[in-house]
């Protein structure tokens, strides 16, 4: 039987318990998929913390059928997709994205790899040795240190307190009783009953369905899914205030619920949005008018079965302003309780969800299918009762930050320097009159203001694709001197009111600041692109003369990414410069008014010519891990010259994964490939690694690069015709219109013609084993390479 869900996706349920949903994306070239598997970390036996996550591993190194070379995230990276998965307390997906018509393969693929994996002794000591070095990552990682910190205030027996990530000493691979628990738990979990496919593609609903029963339905059925024990009680609280040792003091406030209900996702979706409203009136407005903080930043940590456990952090705030902003959340829940514009303000959400639904990737969509439309019968009274129990304050928890020294808080699975503080006297209630926004000026259909911007460069590119999100991409120069990333982080943080309304309508943004200016990249829905872009664009084009708060501390590989275009900086732009796809004649005029005036945009010139040597640069990062990226820009800017690097690009980056986390164990985040970064195009290889320094990295990178040699030398036509034929999909001209703007964008900054990509497909289909190992020879040269690194080279 097939039904249409609210999002027109339908959903089959198969004879062996497996459940199909599958949608339609028309302007796609590529399908995602995610496959759901109704088991995580909470449902591992508690004798074995990790063992979830580490099987989640486990599965990719090999299966029945296929091998890990010839497996599912070799076969992905083959043909330039990619594949993920993540294990979360009571679910873990497993999530690809292929050019459209390899779904059969990719799927084959992975149903074989979570049905029948080898599981190999061997291939475990290994992968456990990889999973202890995320293990230790994780456990110097602030954002983990937060979560589990708060976890440890809710009752004892909860999961929610664990930190289920496993290390060395809890996956005892050598014993035989660990070997019966990971396989029971593989054989009661990785079963038909058990799994969810989501689906989206260019191809019709109908059409991914039939493809991906045929392959869902040959699964045993197994056992009957077993009900569930209900989850332990997360209330009464063990503690309402926690110290927590860290070296930047702040002040969290996590906040555990425990509702008479089923689902809790819109309402909890809709409390979330209320919370981040900068609108007058709101929760955010009155905190910064009270100098409590500049911005607030809440998720959910936790939810299933009526049971919620969110995060709220306040950047800015300080540890003594914690009784403070309970009393706020607090007095800001009990007058919105039962307020009469909740409904008002869930259509206006509900419309704004269908415009995020528009600029979704298809990857993003099938796991937004995830999640089954909720009926909004109950939505309203799940939400009044989660503001009850918020203004109630009964899980509501203040965990201070300090750098004093904590005591060892017995948590298992990570050691907290962490200690309960005496309950504190409540604040006084706060006199405030609190609002709720229900209108959202950006859908509102005024006429254009003309000529708020300066004289801008633009050129419009038709969409390719009916349908779909547009994209509009823009540079323009720094109107302050100073240091990058601290204008950035200004930039950012004067923009953050604006670009939340935006993703909130399903406007996405990417800011970056290089020493030639700055590059802002927008997709979403066409009609309100040139508004918001004249919007966002004004606030970048100010002076800076505010302080900023530092950019938040993530991972440290995505930090050295983020500093990476500095080393191969653009021509300096003395203009705003723009390119858009996907706008129509309307949207195009309403953007001309918002000018000055608009002119034609000239052709940037190619990216400078090579360098000499090894220029490296050091990030210092505090942290126990290291990290290095070593960019190599192309020797030639001629199609073959890039048609033998992206081959080599190809051929190199699952040798890399192999041999650098495999097999020496060096890391856990890792990749390599052809990239461009700004105007220049090259190979990029990355490791960030808890047992090397930087200098030890960038040796082990240089000798697998001249181990390649004979690996390329052995190559046979048969490998190198694979190759070539994986590799010219993904050279095609994009069809999307993100895809298209994207890459219309990147030869635009690399200074080249619209046809070069076809150049490059022509080239590659003449290339030759001695292209390739003539493009090696260049590479090995050493012309030009940039490091980017945590620490310094080693000596000379």
């Amino acid at each position: 039987m097939t039904l249409q869900t609210p999002l027109s996706a339908p959903v089959r349920r198969l004879a062996n318990g497996a459940q199909l949903c599958a949608q339609q994306q028309p302007w796609a070239q590529q399908v995602g998929l995610c496959l759901r598997v109704a088991a995580g970390s909470h449902d591992e036996p508690q004798a074995y913390p990790g063992l979830a996550h580490f099987l989640e591993h486990l599965l990719f190194l090999g299966s029945r059928h296929y091998p890990s070379d010839q497996g599912l995230m070799a076969f992905v990276q083959r043909h330039g997709g990619m594949v993920n998965a993540s294990t979360q307390a009571r679910h873990t997906d497993f999530v690809c994205e292929v050019p459209a018509e390899l779904l059969q393969p990719a799927l084959a693929r992975l149903l074989d790899m979570l049905c029948q994996p080898l599981l190999a002794i061997e291939a475990q000591l290994r992968e456990r040795e990889v999973l202890d070095a995320e293990y230790q990552a994780r456990s110097q990682d602030a954002t983990s240190r937060i979560d589990h910190a708060l976890g440890q205030a809710l009752a004892a027996g909860h999961r929610c307190g664990e930190f289920l990530a496993g290390d060395r000493s809890t996956l005892v691979v050598e014993s035989p009783a660990f070997q019966r628990a990971l396989r029971d738990y593989h054989q009661r979990h990785y079963q038909a009953g058990h799994m969810h496919l989501t689906l989206v593609g260019p191809q019709p609903a109908e059409q991914l369905l039939e493809m991906a029963g045929a392959l869902l339905g040959q699964l045993a059925a197994g056992e009957p899914a077993a009900e569930s024990e209900p989850a332990a009680d997360l209330l009464p609280l063990r503690a309402s205030r926690l110290c927590l040792q860290q070296n930047r003091p702040a002040v969290h406030l996590g906040f555990a619920a425990q509702l008479d209900a089923s689902e809790l996702d819109v309402p909890l979706a809709l409390l979330l949005d209320a919370l981040h409203d900068p609108a007058p009136g709101g929760l955010l407005a009155g905190l910064r008018e009270l100098q409590l903080c500049r911005q607030l930043q809440a998720r959910v940590l936790y939810q299933h079965q009526g049971q919620c456990l969110l995060r709220l952090d306040f950047p800015g705030a300080t540890a003594e302003q914690g009784a403070a902003l309970r009393a706020a959340l607090q007095s800001w829940a009990a007058q919105l309780q039962g307020h009469p514009d909740w409904p008002l303000r869930l259509r206006h959400y509900q419309q704004a969800a269908a415009l995020r639904l528009l600029g979704l990737s298809p990857l993003g969509l099938a796991q937004r299918l995830q999640t089954p439309p909720q009926k909004d019968d109950n939505t309203l009274d799940a939400l009044t009762a989660l503001l009850g129990q918020l203004a109630q304050g009964d899980g509501l928890i203040v965990l201070q930050c300090s750098e004093q020294p904590q005591p060892k808080w017995p948590a298992i699975g990570l050691d907290l320097p962490l200690q309960a503080l005496p309950a504190q006297a409540l604040a006084p209630v706060l006199k405030h009159q609190w609002r709720l926004s229900s209108d959202e000026p950006l859908l509102e259909r005024r006429a254009p203001v003309s000529a708020v911007l300066p004289v801008a460069a633009l050129r419009h590119c038709p969409g390719q694709a009916e349908g779909g999100p547009a994209a509009l991409y823009w540079r323009g120069p720094c109107s302050s001197a100073g240091d990058l990333t601290a204008i950035e982080a200004a930039l950012l943080a004067r923009s953050a009111d604006l670009r939340w309304r935006g993703e909130r309508l399903g406007i996405g943004s990417q800011l970056s600041v290089h020493a030639s200016g700055w590059t802002l990249a927008l997709q979403g829905p066409a009609a309100l692109l040139p508004t918001f872009s004249a919007q966002l664009l004004l606030l970048l084009l100010a002076p800076v003369s505010e302080p900023a708060e530092p950019l938040s501390q993530g991972m440290l590989l995505r930090m050295l990414l983020q500093r990476l275009p500095q080393l191969c900086e653009l021509p300096a732009a003395s203009s705003l410069q723009g390119l858009s796809v996907g706008l129509g004649e309307r949207e195009q005029a309403q953007l001309a008014e918002l000018c000055t005036a608009v002119e034609p945009l000239a052709d940037l010139p190619l990216a400078p010519g090579a360098r000499t040597g090894i220029d490296w640069h050091q990030l210092a990062q505090p942290g126990t891990d290291a990290a290095l990226l070593l960019f190599c820009p192309l020797p030639a800017g001629d199609a073959h010259a890039e048609a033998a690097w992206r081959l080599l690009g190809q051929l190199l980056q699952g040798r890399f994964y192999q041999r650098l986390r495999g097999e020496l164990q060096l890391g856990y985040a890792l990749f390599a490939g052809f990239r461009q970064v700004q105007g220049s195009r090259g190979l990029l290889f990355a490791l960030q690694s808890p047992v090397c320094d930087a200098a030890g990295i960038f040796a082990h990178i240089r000798a697998f690069l001249e181990e390649q040699r004979q690996v390329l030398e052995a190559l046979d036509d048969a490998a190198l015709s694979s190759c070539r034929d994986a590799l010219q999909s993904a050279l095609s001209p994009a069809r999307a219109n993100l895809a298209r703007a994207e890459q219309l964008w990147q030869l635009y900054l690399a200074g080249l013609p619209e046809v070069h990509p076809r150049r490059v497909q022509q080239a590659l289909k003449a290339l030759s084993a001695s292209d390739l190992l003539r493009a090696h020879e260049q590479l090995l040269l050493v012309r030009d390479w940039r490091v980017l690194a945590s620490g310094a080279p080693a000596p000379v």
